[in-house]
């Protein structure tokens, strides 16, 4: 199957460079109506053709639904507990984005060139991998139906999904709009990666394949030892209640927040956008790690339109979300 690139609308197109002050700062890629910048072309087909290992994991998601928290979990259930590694190499380096070059083609700091090339890396990585991406199904390499490796896919009501992934996109990319202008990108379905409903349900279809676990972040939340069991059962991984408890800790909120190698500040760094201590926790990586926090931000309308938006497209699937 070959990728196929083409320039968005122009009045979603000027909107877009408005928000994040970059000319021509993104296109649609197809199948799928992603929505990536332009260096996706120097990366796309070579993803879509990339050979998949038997032991790799896959932890998948769309941006912002806890895939961090997720692929730590993942991570180190795999690595016998190993907090030492797990507190001083970088997620990057254990589970990397692997289209990560592409999400920061706009950046014009010195960020890209320490990182080099995350398809690359990926690539030349020993076994087993661990790889993270934010790509939908149609875009994702064409092995991974036939080879079928384990895959994580994480997932989060949309309504926390959107306020998380603006404040990221503040910090990270550069935007400068309304929150309301954000939403109403996101629920077009042209904030970057695209429709997140696609996305979503690309995997719900794939949820009894034995090689994919669903996971919601909203369950996560509320039963982190189950999560964690869930998932080391799905890995193939066993861990005593010592082990389990350990991991809980781990995962915590406050230890996610503290440890560098997961909150970005290294990579902040670099893009000489390092928050203060003082900051205010919307503009750091890890934010609040709550269920509900739209509450704080959207009005009733906005509220309305988001359950709308998910009513209208979850009609018949059998999946649901907690939002408080």
């Amino acid at each position: 199957m070959y990728i196929k690139y083409e320039n968005l609308e122009d009045k979603i197109a000027k909107r877009l460079d408005d928000l994040f002050g970059v000319k021509d700062c993104l296109i649609e890629v197809n199948p799928g109506k992603c929505i990536l910048p332009p260096k996706y072309k120097d990366l796309g087909q070579r993803i879509k053709n990339m050979e998949v290992r038997p032991d790799d994991v896959w932890l998948v998601s769309y941006p912002r639904t806890g895939s961090t928290w997720a692929q730590e979990m993942v991570w180190c259930i795999c690595n016998d507990l190993d907090f030492v590694k797990a507190k001083s190499m970088i997620g990057q380096l254990r589970t990397p984005l692997l289209e990560l070059t592409a999400l920061m083609g706009n950046d014009t700091s010195k960020l890209k060139d320490e990182l080099g090339n995350s398809v690359e890396q990926v690539e030349n990585m020993a076994s087993p991998r661990f790889i993270k991406t934010h790509l939908p199904v149609p875009l994702l390499p064409e092995q991974l139906d036939s080879v079928k490796p384990k895959i994580v896919y994480v997932t989060r009501n949309p309504k926390d999904m959107c306020v998380s992934y603006y404040h990221y996109c503040k910090l990270i990319h550069g935007l400068h709009g309304s929150f309301e202008e954000f939403c109403d990108l996101f629920i077009q379905g042209k904030t970057p990666i695209g429709p997140i409903w696609d996305h979503i349900l690309g995997f719900w279809e794939q949820k009894d394949e034995p090689n994919v676990l669903f996971i919601k972040y909203e369950d996560m939340k509320k039963d982190l030892k189950g999560a964690i069991r869930q998932v080391s059962d799905f890995l193939d991984k066993h861990l005593t209640d010592e082990q389990v408890s350990a991991l809980e800790d781990h995962l915590s909120f406050n230890s996610m927040k503290k440890n560098p190698a997961l909150n970005l500040e290294p990579i902040l760094a670099m893009m000489e956008k390092q928050p203060s201590k003082e900051t205010n926790p919307d503009e750091t990586f890890i934010r609040k790690g709550k269920v509900g926090d739209w509450k704080n931000y959207m009005s009733e309308e906005l509220s309305a339109k988001f359950d709308k938006f998910t009513e209208e497209n979850l009609q018949g699937t059998n999946l649901a979300f907690e939002t408080n």
